[in-house]
This record gives C-alpha cells, structure tokens and sequence, in this order.
C-alpha cells in the first residue's frame, strides 16, 4: 500500500516547485529584455556633458538591442535626486540611471543628511567613458608648465585666485586635490556654473582653474587660455600636446568626470550582462567612438566590477578632500 506523502515534505515539494518555475520565469523574462521602453535618468539637465554621453548611450542601446530608450533629466541634489529615484525603482531593467563621477562620489558626502550609499544601493552596468579635466590659467600668469605654476603659487605674496562652478563642483574638488598634491594654496572664488568662472578666467580676474576638457579646449586653442596639464592618465585627443598631470610626477593622479550606466541592486545577472555586452560592442564602433571625440570623452568599457572599483577608491578620497577643504552643497 503507498504511504501518504507527510505535509512538511509535500509542503516542501511546492515550495521548491514554485521557485524553481518563478526562477525560470525571471530567467525568460531577463532574456526576453527588453520588450518596452526602458528609462534612462539624467542627474543633470539637457545640454551638459553628462546629457549628451547619456543621449550617446540611449542610442547605442537602441541600436544594438532595437527597443527605445528614453532619456529623462532629472537635477537636484547634486545628482541625487536622480540617483534615489532609480535605486528605489523596481530592479527589472526598466529603470537605468546615468551614473557620474560627481553624483556617484561626490555628492554622497556633500549631501550627508541623504544619507546614499551608491555601492550599496546599486548594481553597476559598465564604466562607459571618461571626460579627463584640465589644469588652465591665464596667460597673463608667468607660468607655462605646471612646476613653473606651483613656484609661482609658492612665491606669490597672496594667493592666486582659482575659479570653480561652484563649491562642492567637481572643478573645485579637482582644484583642491590638486593644491594637496602640490602642497600649495589658491583662493576658491565660486561661481553659479562652469560658464561664468571661465569669463572671469579669461579676463584677468581669475588666476587658475579647473575644468573638464570639452568647454576648456576651444578657449585653450584660441589662446584665451593656457593649459598646463590634464587631469587623467592618458592624454586627451581633444588637447594632445598637454601633458598628464602622471607624467609631470603626480603619479597617482587620476581624475575625471566619467560616466557608468547603473541599474537597481537585485537587477537579474542576465540583464546586467546583456546591457553591458551591448554597450562594449558599441564601444568598439567607430561612430560612437566618434560620437564620443566630438564632446571630448575618452571610451572605457570592460567589466561591471570597474564601477565599483572606482567607487571604492573615489567616495573615501572626495570625502577626505571635502572634509579638508570646507566644501558645502547643503
């Protein structure tokens, strides 16, 4: 005579049958993706860098994985808004913020009552491409490399006057990085926005600044501005006779406004993988290669784990950087 299945181990036979076939569904879904439109969260308005790389990446994802994906601005609290928005979204793909440096690793710090911790709260997709910054000044400035400005710094009876687009801006914390390498110290002098800075810059009213290479080039090349270095490992192609801040003996720095593709922490594995799979491929196209030089970002690509890597070694570095200099956003 057959024994009767005892509840407990019946019990238990669905529950595994059912997770089994819930497992098989995400797993058809994750393959499936995407069959709607997917989202894509800008922390910044239209018109900036950040906004044009993250319209590159819509369409790089278009193209390769024939769905539409839709960019949105989203600005305020320094990226964060954007950033809380999509890390509180439903981790199935549809939902994607552009991640950059600023939002991502700075602003954690800067706005510390948010309380964000972006490693924990999202899954990384790719590092998608880096815009290097640049070191520039005026020509009005006795100094044409970067050992002639700091001998100029250290000698000055008062302090040179260094510009930003405002305090806590990714073009004040590189400055003051900067100044902590160089062991010197320039007057902060914040402006609403990157544009007004550089006015003041050109006409003599400002010293230094930095500045990301895509809105500084066209003034260095007209000769409004003199560049004595970029901030990154490898030189710029929008500006390749200016030497890195690495090569000059600043071996460890290494600074830039890059910018990653982030979805929701628990986004299936599958869906990570397609959307980076697909981005590295586009990486790899001359066009978008091309769509890239046109706004000076440099392409990067590889595994999702370089987001994180660089968060690991950003959040503590710009949270030492603020604490020391007295940088505020709130």
């Amino acid at each position: 005579m057959r024994k009767k299945m005892p509840f407990t181990a019946l019990a238990g036979v669905l529950c595994l049958g059912f997770l089994a076939g819930t497992a098989t569904a995400q797993t058809a879904a994750a393959s499936a993706y995407p069959t709607k439109a997917v989202r894509l969260i800008v922390p910044f308005a239209a018109g900036g860098a950040v906004d044009l790389i993250g319209r590159q990446i819509a369409v790089a994802l278009n193209e390769s994985l024939n769905q539409a994906f839709v960019v949105e601005n989203k600005p305020g609290a320094g990226g964060l808004l954007a950033l809380e928005q999509v890390a509180s979204a439903a981790p199935d793909g549809y939902t994607l913020a552009i991640g950059a440096a600023g939002p991502l690793s700075m602003s954690p710090s800067l706005y510390k009552s948010r309380n964000f911790d972006p490693i924990a709260r999202f899954e990384p997709v790719i590092w998608y491409a880096s815009t290097p910054g640049v070191l520039v000044v005026n020509p009005a400035v006795k100094a044409k490399t970067v050992n002639e400005l700091v001998a100029v710094s250290k000698a000055a009876p008062q302090p040179l006057n260094m510009g930003s687009a405002g305090s806590g801006s990714i073009n004040h914390l590189m400055g003051e990085y900067f100044q902590e390498k160089a062991r010197i110290k320039w007057l902060h002098v914040p402006f609403r926005g990157s544009a007004p800075a550089l006015t003041e810059l050109m006409a003599g009213r400002l010293d230094v600044m930095m500045d990301i290479v895509p809105t500084a080039s066209p003034l260095i090349n007209t000769g409004k501005l003199r560049a004595l270095a970029v901030t990154t490992p490898k030189r710029s192609s929008l500006l390749p006779d200016t030497p890195t801040l690495k090569e000059l003996g600043y071996r460890d720095f290494d600074v830039s406004s890059w910018i990653s593709l982030m979805a929701p922490r628990g986004t299936p594995p599958e869906i990570v993988e397609k959307l980076n799979t697909a981005l590295n491929k586009a990486l790899q196209t001359t066009a978008v290669r091309a769509r890239l030089s046109v706004v000076g970002a440099e392409p990067e690509g590889g595994g999702a784990s370089r987001v994180t890597e660089r968060l690991k070694l950003e959040i503590p570095r710009w949270a030492a950087i603020i604490k020391s200099s007295g940088a505020t956003a709130e």
